[in-house]
C-alpha cells in the first residue's frame, strides 16, 4: 500500500478557506460555473499532488482522455506521452484550486455523466500516492 492523504471535501469548504484571496475565490467560482455548464457532475477532494496524478490516470484509463489542454507531461503518473502542446476532447476534466499545505490542496473532478462521477466516487478510497511512493 502506498501513502494515502486524500480527504473528501466540497466547493463550499474551499470557499470558506483562507488559502486564496476573496478575489481569487470569486474568480474561481466564475470559472467553475463555466466548467459545470459542460461537466455538471463534480467531486471535490483535498489531495496531495501524487494523488491527483494517480486519480487522473485512473480517469484516463476508465473514461478516456481529460478534456482540454493536456498537462500530462508534468504528471507523476502519465497517461498521455505526447510532449508537445496539444489538447484532448473528453467527457471529464479536473481543476486544481489552491495549495493548503506543502503539495496538498483542493482539486475537483468534473464529469459529463453522473454514472462516471459515481464510478469515480466509488474509487476514491483507492486513490493514493501510487507505486512511485511505496510505504
Amino acid at each position: 500500500m502506498s501513502h494515502q492523504t486524500v480527504e473528501a471535501s466540497s466547493f463550499e469548504e474551499y470557499l470558506a478557506s483562507d488559502d486564496d484571496s476573496l478575489e481569487d475565490r470569486a474568480a474561481q467560482e466564475v470559472d467553475r460555473n463555466e466548467r459545470l455548464s459542460r461537466f455538471p457532475y463534480s467531486v471535490m477532494l483535498k489531495v496531495a499532488f501524487p494523488e491527483r496524478d494517480f486519480a487522473n490516470r485512473w480517469c484516463w484509463q476508465h473514461f478516456g482522455p481529460c478534456d482540454g489542454e493536456c498537462t500530462q507531461q508534468y504528471s507523476e503518473y502519465r497517461a498521455c506521452h505526447r510532449n508537445e502542446s496539444h489538447s484532448h476532447v473528453g467527457n471529464w476534466t479536473s481543476h486544481w484550486f489552491v495549495k493548503t499545505d506543502y503539495n496538498f490542496g483542493f482539486s475537483e473532478w468534473y464529469f459529463a455523466e453522473s454514472v462516471d462521477r459515481d464510478r469515480f466516487v466509488a474509487n476514491v478510497d483507492s486513490v493514493n500516492w501510487g507505486e512511485h511512493f511505496p510505504k
